[in-house]
């Protein structure tokens, strides 16, 4: 033994409860049996597992000269287990294993050291046999010297449903080790670990010794209660409630409750609040921050355990320091620790893992000493004092909390010793598994053999994804996340776009052989097997352009923007819940259950706000909106803050000038009473946006109609009375067949192009796939035909510069109907009774005022597609008609989506009636 190897304990020894002393008793009889049995010792954190396991050493060892080896799982775990060895029992010696080797044993002698600290494969290679050197001796020689010796070997495993993490290594060791002495230590009745540890370790069965929770809480070991806090807070807040925040200062003002209590009751203790964070560079320093602003903590009454990597002496040294109130560490440094001052856990973390909790609820579990010698026996502990209180910042992590509790009050006591075997049993999967069950005859023998742990090979069949045979058709047409939606505003995927709205000097100039007349350019196409078809110019009021709408341009949004956010109607109780939010004044449920017997109160409390959630789902909104960029972002939010600016001052007209917020903050405030607004009111918001939108939505010329439709001869068009070509567009077979009748250089006059002649200029279209039409668009354009109140229609194309386009108040893309239709709104001629001579009526004949007039109608499989692109009414066209087909009929779409009334292929007189109602007043 050296200087170093002399230990003065720090901490007080202390006398044996009446189950302490008994479990000593019954583990100590078991182990000196000619049979030693593994012993295992059940019992709840903080019931002094250390203390009986160190009694029992020495006992056995005044029994029987025995060399220890005690494993634990944390290394801040070693130097507390030394100190209460040094303590409680002076026919121990406790030494670091890594010190302790190189030494001569002695009985009595405990090496200390973490269970990794030799659960390593490339020592288990060697025999635990390498890396000696003069000055170190090997673990597996210090073993052989030690039974040479006459030593008895013991083997201690404390915490063993955590150490016993790496089981299948530390199994090997411990079955190398084949220690004479076997003790484990558990706070949990879990066994999967334990089991799986003793048949690495050649064990068969062991001796389960058990205190209840309800003996450790009735010696005043554990708090009684355990009260678990977290808050249950209503969809509006849910996102934007700063909860780490509020745990930090609802867990404060708990632990200056317990303060006041605490010195009201004349208790010489200042209770210590542990504040459990994630691991990461800033958590501790963000925690303490909170602390002193938020709650005005001092930062002198504040220690930090920064570190990921736990200190045992730094953790031990504030716990103890009296003039901290609180301590802050990370989940890493958060287990293996005593602090019997601590009655209040605020966990910023989630912690699902029942081990886990059960360490963490351990911290504040403990009965002090001072609050024991001011409520000594029979007296009460009063329950404020008698209670751990757990603070959550995420609800979820409760029931890692219940299932500790639950685990650490199922375990009965069994003072005496029960012996338990390990069976083997394999499941329906061919996996095979390790139970125990009680039996109550000891067996001659501790190291059985058991069957080897293997698995079947169970092949595993991985789910069949059904197929398909292709996307759904849409029912006119148009495939799921094609031009249903329209297009953006920059997409430019046509050279006729260009073309036609360039200048005549841009004209590329025209090559030798080129057409220069319109006759040649229909000679030149005839003979290359192309047929063009000439748009009508006898059609009444079928102009040469068509009008398109253009969205509001950037000098426009602003003032659109400016416009929602002053116009927006904001109600007296938005504006109340607005300036709560802001002010960290809206109130929401704090949930409290006791984890031993389920009760449960709520309490009304006040969150505090997360600023950066609300700010960030509030612009998220904002951008959402269509054409809506940072600066119309920054006008809405800045407009809406001045709005709401008079309400935030007003909160603090009752403080005096000096104390009341500067400028800054008041608008900072009410930036985030803006942002609340914004949430609420987000629909409200996109409705006004789609409305003012259209206020702003200029109408400007399309590009002209095309004057020639080109198509390959060989695939003849139906003829149309009609369409403004004479034809029915092609159908998509008609379009797959034009590869295989037509050369490369055929196909290259099936386009979008510009001729320019000595007489003008020429422009041509070609039938492609956005002008095609599907089963159902053919008929509806047949009856078109037939209709006696149309005058002409059109196939609108997506995207092409010539078509009809619409702007979308809730989309950012355009809207192009599939027809243009120019009807009479009104049966021609009316005939109206007229009074006649002696009384007599006659008809006569007259003339209403009702010129043929452009309408759009859209064929649209999509109901609820429909009612969002009718929600605003076009400037120039008024109201779309929106047409669905229902079985085998047509039916009118409403604005909500429903179905309305019926359209008869053969008698178009209800799509009539429904134009004649929303007829525009100008075109």
């Amino acid at each position: 033994m050296t200087i170093r190897d002399i230990i003065a304990a720090q901490s007080a020894s202390i006398e044996p409860e009446a189950f302490q002393s008994a479990i000593v008793a019954g583990m100590t009889n078991a182990l000196l049996r000619d049979a030693a049995p593994p012993c295992l010792l059940r019992a709840p954190t903080g019931s002094g597992k250390t203390f009986i396991i160190s009694r029992v050493l020495e006992s056995v060892s005044a029994a029987r000269p025995t060399l220890w080896l005690w494993f634990v799982p944390f290394v801040n775990l070693v130097q507390q287990t030394e100190d209460a060895l040094a303590a409680n029992c002076a026919g121990l010696i406790p030494v670091m294993l890594s010190r302790g080797r190189n030494q001569d044993a002695r009985p009595g002698m405990v090496l200390l050291s973490t269970a990794q600290g030799v659960a390593k494969a490339t020592d288990r290679k060697t025999g635990y046999n390498s890396n000696a050197d003069d000055d170190t001796r090997t673990l597996a020689a210090f073993v052989a010297r030690a039974r040479v010796q006459g030593l008895s070997i013991g083997l201690v495993v404390d915490e063993a449903h955590i150490g016993l993490d790496k089981t299948t290594e530390f199994g090997k060791f411990a079955q190398w080790l084949n220690a004479d002495f076997l003790i484990m230590a558990t706070a949990t009745p879990k066994d999967e670990r334990l089991l799986e540890f003793l048949q690495q370790a050649g064990k068969s069965a062991f001796e389960n010794f058990a205190a209840s929770r309800d003996e450790v809480v009735n010696a005043r070991l554990n708090k009684r209660y355990i009260e678990a806090v977290v808050y249950d807070l209503r969809q509006s807040v849910q996102t934007v409630a700063d909860l780490k925040r509020t745990v930090l200062r609802q867990s404060w003002k708990r632990s200056q409750r317990i303060k006041k209590q605490l010195q009201a009751a004349g208790v010489s203790l200042t209770p210590l609040l542990l504040v459990q964070v994630a691991n990461g560079d800033k958590t501790v320093e963000e925690a303490e921050q909170d602390l002193i602003k938020l709650c005005g903590v001092h930062p002198a009454l504040i220690g930090k355990h920064s570190s990921d990597d736990p200190d045992p002496v730094l953790m031990a040294a504030i716990a103890n320091d009296s003039s901290k109130e609180v301590l802050i560490f990370k989940q890493s440094a958060g287990t293996g620790f005593d602090a019997p001052r601590a009655f209040v856990l605020a966990s910023t973390k989630s912690v699902n893992d029942a081990d886990f909790a059960m360490q963490f609820i351990g911290r504040v579990m403990r009965v002090s000493r001072p609050v024991r010698e001011a409520y000594p026996k029979p007296m009460q502990i009063p329950p404020d004092l008698d209670t751990a209180y757990v603070y959550l910042a995420n609800a979820e992590a409760q029931r890692g909390f219940e299932a500790a509790v639950q685990a650490s009050s199922a375990v009965k006591s069994q003072l005496e010793g029960q012996t338990e075997k390990l069976l083997v049993r394999q499941t329906e999967s061919g996996a095979v598994v390790l139970t125990n069950r009680e039996t109550p005859q000891a067996p001659l023998m501790y190291d059985l053999h058991l069957p080897e742990m293997t698995t079947t090979d169970i092949p595993v069949h991985a789910p069949v994804a059904p197929t398909t045979v292709g996307p759904q058709q849409s029912l006119f047409g148009s495939s799921p996340g094609k031009a249903d939606d329209g297009y953006k505003l920059d997409e430019v995927l046509f050279d006729i776009d260009a073309a036609l709205g360039a200048p005549t000097a841009g004209v590329p100039p025209r090559k030798p052989d080129a057409p220069r007349t319109e006759a040649e350019l229909l000679e030149l196409l005839k003979g290359k097997g192309v047929r063009a078809y000439p748009r009508h110019s006898s059609f009444i009021n079928l102009p040469r352009a068509l009008k398109r709408e253009q969205r509001p341009q950037m000098q426009d949004m602003s003032k659109v923007s400016e416009a929602v956010a002053t116009r927006l109607p904001i109600p007296d109780e938005l504006k109340r819940n607005a300036v709560r939010a802001a002010l960290n004044r809206l109130k929401e449920k704090e949930v409290h259950t006791e984890l031993t017997q389920g009760a449960r109160h709520e309490e009304e409390v006040l969150m505090i706000t997360d600023r950066s959630a609300l700010a960030r789902e509030a612009i998220g909104i904002l951008r959402n909106l269509p054409q809506v960029e940072d600066e119309d972002v920054r006008i809405i939010v800045e407009v809406l803050a001045s709005r709401l600016l008079h309400v935030i001052e007003d909160e603090f007209m009752h403080l005096d000038e000096d104390v009341r917020p500067q400028e800054t903050e008041l608008k900072r405030h009410a930036r985030d009473a803006a942002y609340w607004v914004i949430r609420r009111e987000a629909q409200n918001i996109a409705e006004l946006m789609q409305g003012i939108v259209a206020e702003f939505t200029t109408l400007e010329d399309a590009a002209p109609l095309p004057d020639l439709m080109v198509f390959p001869a060989a695939l003849s068009l139906a003829a149309s009375r009609k369409n403004i070509y004479g034809v029915l567009p092609p159908s998509e077979d008609d379009l797959a067949r034009i590869d295989t009748l037509l050369t490369v250089d055929e196909r290259e006059w099936l386009a979008d192009r510009r001729m320019l002649f000595a007489d003008g200029e020429l422009s041509i279209g070609k039938y492609d796939n956005l002008l095609k039409l599907n089963g159902e668009e053919r008929e509806f354009a047949k009856a078109l035909d037939h209709a006696d109140f149309v005058e002409w229609w059109h196939r609108n194309p997506d995207r092409k510069p010539y078509a009809v386009r619409l702007v979308r108040g809730e989309h950012q893309n355009y809207f192009h109907p599939d027809f243009v239709v120019c009807l009479s709104h009104l049966p021609l001629p009316n005939l109206l009774p007229q009074a006649g001579e002696g009384g007599n009526e006659s008809l006569r004949e007259f003339k209403v005022d009702d010129d043929p007039v452009i309408r759009l109608i859209e064929t649209k499989e999509n109901t609820k597609d429909a009612a969002r692109k009718a929600r605003r009414i076009p400037k120039c066209y008024g109201k779309v008609l929106f047409l669905t087909k229902d079985q085998s009929r047509l039916r009118v779409v409403k604005d909500d989506g429903s179905l309305g009334e019926t359209v008869d292929w053969d008698d178009l007189l209800p799509v009539q009636e429904w134009l004649r109602a929303s007829k525009p007043a100008v075109q």
